[in-house]
């Protein structure tokens, strides 16, 4: 039996990692899927900075989910240039959150 309290994980882990091929096989060119990835890379930054102070495994896992599913179902473009952009992306969005430069608006 599924218990969603104990697997959560797993289960937005398999999700996003189905997620990331639909994305990946729905971009049309080499160009589009870099974007993508980078600013996957992004929004993970982003996440991980929110969380800087509080669990991170899971989100870290879950979103290592959606990159993996992407790899595997993108056709265009060279895998390694993509894990780049993501790494870049994400260092470059947290730096910006720590900097302050980036700010976060919620109500």
């Amino acid at each position: 039996m599924f218990e969603f309290y104990k697997n959560w994980m797993e289960f937005f882990f398999v999700v996003l990692m189905a997620l990331g091929m639909i994305v990946a096989l729905a971009s049309p060119s080499a160009a589009i899927s870099y974007f993508i990835i980078f600013f996957v890379g992004m929004f993970a930054g982003r996440l991980i900075y929110e969380r800087k102070n509080k669990m991170q495994l899971p989100y870290l896992l879950i979103i290592a989910g959606f990159v993996i599913g992407y790899l595997i179902g993108v056709y265009y473009g060279n895998k390694r240039l993509m894990i780049m952009l993501f790494v870049i992306g994400a260092i470059l969005s947290y730096s910006l959150y720590n900097k302050k430069i980036l700010k976060d608006i919620r109500f």
